[in-house]
């Protein structure tokens, strides 16, 4: 009764040996125009069929970026060598394309070119329906800190079985693999994942968020202990659960509110604040919410909304500074070209505007960012709220690139240009 793609024989799951393309997506896609008429076993089939085009349109666009990415910086077709260098642009663009981040962005671009490359058979299996995106970029993630020569060996060892492994399941054997095929680099590995320690942040739902640290497994078990047992020594009495004792020590710690010292201790580390009496963070609320007429939602500044009773609370031990529009607050927003770097007022005043670097997808925090000038000071740009915009450093040096052009319209929304043509805009932050 159903096309062929849904009536692969006797043996359930069988579609599962199809290949994937156009014509068997047009298939799936008339098929299934009516899914009430279809049997349980045609609907099984039919959410195979359709996670195999899901993984078949993920590795041709792996393709098409693997191709974006190998174009020259001058946009011909030439392959990249010392007299046709590499986009470096390719990255920002297709982030901007996708609506990524600018990290992500580089990541897929990065995961496109090995799939291309050393990686071709894991998109080949990607490309038939055989695996699917989720065990890919596993793969891919895990491979990323081997060689060329060692990422195939381990390639080799894992993938006759996993197509029919469980995410969990590929994830030990590629841990297994790795282990098998490069023992000793195991203490390099260590060495270099050592660098990239930070700590980050990361937002929630309900007003709350996640402070992520990367440290070495020791420090970070250490670190647990620590905070384990100075929450088991605030005593039995205590309501808080051990889980959020050990929460609101740490926030108390690293907001400056706790000092904790240990006489025995020989090797610790003391630093200062810099700008101690700079605001750890900018939080935007409506005068109306302020003193309760209304509830309407807060925001932090590179991070986003929040409830009206938690930023009242912030609000109740906070450092003030009033930021209103510019009639009232008296600021000058027009030094023309008396001097290069924007004053107090009116730096305060184009942060305010733009709260978060105003490059397509970035969420960082303003008052992190630079002052740039849009219309560039050498090229008689004035010093001025109309022709200022808050960007980040990576995007700052993103607008010198050839290629790339920022324009700030009368309405203060900033439009971007990229290399290709394609144009992204983005607005200053709407207080209503």
């Amino acid at each position: 009764m159903f096309p062929s793609v849904l009536d692969p024989g006797p043996s359930p799951g069988s579609l599962s040996e199809a290949v994937p393309s156009g014509t068997f997506g047009l298939e799936l896609d008339l098929a299934t125009t009516d899914v009430s008429l279809l049997t349980d076993a045609d609907l099984v089939d039919a959410v195979v069929g359709f996670e195999a085009m899901v993984s078949w349109a993920a590795a041709r666009q792996f393709a098409v970026l693997a191709e974006f990415a190998r174009r020259g910086g001058d946009g011909s077709i030439r392959p990249v060598t010392t007299a046709v260098p590499a986009r470096e642009w390719a990255g920002p663009e297709v982030a901007m394309a996708l609506t990524l981040s600018p990290g992500a962005g580089e990541v897929r671009l990065a995961q496109a070119i090995r799939l291309d490359g050393v990686l071709r058979p894991t998109r080949d299996l990607l490309e038939a329906g055989r695996l699917d995106v989720s065990r890919v970029r596993l793969i891919l993630d895990r491979l990323a800190v081997l060689s060329d020569e060692n990422a195939v060996a381990v390639q080799e060892r894992v993938l006759p079985a996993a197509p029919g492994q469980t995410w969990a399941q590929l994830s030990a054997a590629l841990r297994r693999a790795i282990l098998t095929v490069d023992p000793d680099g195991a203490v390099e590995r260590h060495q270099a994942a050592r660098k990239e320690r930070r700590v980050d942040v990361f937002r929630g739902e309900d007003g709350m968020a996640t402070v992520w640290a990367r440290m070495s497994a020791p420090d970070a078990a250490s670190s647990f202990e620590w905070l384990t047992r100075l929450a088991r020594g605030m005593g039995a009495d205590d309501p808080r659960t051990l889980d959020q004792r050990r929460a609101d020590l740490a926030a108390a710690a690293l907001t400056g509110k706790l000092v904790i010292r240990d006489p025995s201790a020989t090797d610790v580390v003391t630093t200062a604040p810099v700008t101690p009496g700079k605001p750890l963070i900018t939080v935007v609320v409506p005068y109306s919410t302020l003193i309760g007429v209304d509830e309407g939602p807060c925001e932090i500044a590179g991070y986003g909304p929040i409830p009206a009773h938690l930023a009242r609370d912030v609000a109740a031990d906070a450092v003030w500074r009033r930021l209103v529009t510019d009639p009232l607050s008296g600021a000058v927003l027009d030094h023309g070209r008396t001097t290069y770097r924007p004053p107090a007022g009116l730096a305060d005043h184009v942060r305010a505007r733009d709260l978060t670097c105003r490059a397509p997808g970035c969420r960082r925090a303003a008052t992190t960012c630079e002052l740039d000038h849009v219309i560039a000071w050498a090229d008689d740009g004035a010093t001025a709220e109309d022709n200022l915009a808050c960007l980040c450093t990576a995007h700052h040096d993103l607008k010198e690139q050839p290629g790339w052009q920022v324009t700030l319209h009368p309405d203060r929304s900033l439009e971007w240009t990229t290399p290709t043509g394609h144009r992204y805009r983005t607005e200053p932050h709407r207080y209503a």
